[in-house]
């Protein structure tokens, strides 16, 4: 080998060690390097909990819903409100039908027409926190009969209908419990004292109880009327409506699409009332009907 090719060799081992050295010393193997743009989530951070941990469970001979939430250790409300598809009924479940059991929130299956903006007010959840755990950030559309996940949520307007409904899925429920002050049909007006006919009944309940929807709608109505005072009205399926009156607080929105068994409102005495009541209303096609026909006992 000649002279000026062991000066040319040794020249490039020098210039490869003074390299190797820096990136040793700047690249991404050093230590001051390696950490500094680094991360993701890890089992302890804030949120990382709330992602769906789903096992489906078939209802063996003789097992109730509290047997089987107190087995996985969910509660109640939240085993029931993560299978409104298939439970009707809070007393019995069939033999053979499977549950699925949802750690830290429950699912929720999508209506027709409703919204994510709808789902997030319905249970109160931020939407983000919604669109997050569901991985929905890119979607556009969402679609009736999807299920999804709703981190944080330990019951739905679901469960609440079914204890409205008397434990079992009924036309519709009772938007609130108490005495019949005012049945439906011909009466003396309590205010005018003339001859009327009364197009729904009359609930007595203390000012500023919670009232639920009867039936999943859509509000299209939710203002103040001379006779009613502040009040709603929902249009469901088939041509059915529900009016009620007299409120003290409105909680929807005109174009809201509500669950049955969500809360809309609390009871009042606004508007022609003698004191604190729920007037209700069912009719179908503009024609009022006995909400004591439709309702459970």
């Amino acid at each position: 080998m000649s002279r000026a090719l062991r000066i040319l060799l040794l020249g490039w081992s020098g210039l490869a060690l003074i390299f190797g050295i820096f990136w040793v010393q700047q690249g991404p193997l050093s230590s001051s390097a390696k950490f500094a743009a680094q991360g993701g989530p890890t089992a302890s951070d804030e949120g990382f909990a709330l992602t769906p941990q789903i096992i489906e469970h078939q209802v063996q001979p003789g097992e109730t819903l509290e047997q089987i939430a107190a087995r996985f250790g969910v509660p109640v409300a939240a085993l029931v409100s993560s299978n409104a598809t298939v439970l009707d009924d809070l007393r019995t479940v069939e033999p053979g039908t499977v549950l699925k059991i949802v750690t830290n929130g429950v699912l929720h299956a999508v209506k027709r027409g409703q919204t994510l903006t709808d789902i997030a007010r319905t249970y109160g959840v931020p939407l983000t926190e919604i669109l997050w755990a569901n991985r929905l950030e890119d979607r556009k559309y969402i679609y009736p009969g999807e299920e999804f996940f709703i981190p944080g949520a330990a019951t739905s307007p679901f469960f609440t209908y079914l204890q409205m409904a008397g434990g079992k899925k009924s036309l519709f429920a009772w938007p609130v419990r108490g005495v019949i002050s005012s049945e439906f049909g011909p009466r003396i007006h309590p205010i005018s004292g003339e001859p009327d006919f009364h197009q729904g009944i009359d609930i007595e309940v203390p000012e500023g109880t919670d009232v639920y929807a009867a039936c999943a709608g859509r509000v299209i109505v939710a203002g103040r009327h001379s006779g009613y005072g502040l009040y709603i009205v929902l249009e469901h399926s088939t041509g059915y409506r529900t009016l009620y009156g007299h409120l003290s607080e409105i909680g929807v929105y005109r174009g809201q699409f509500i669950e049955g068994g969500q809360r809309i409102a609390r009871s009042g005495n606004t508007g022609n009332s003698t004191g604190p009541h729920l007037h209700f209303e069912i009719l179908q096609y503009g024609r009022p009907l006995n909400p004591l026909a439709l309702l459970p006992p």
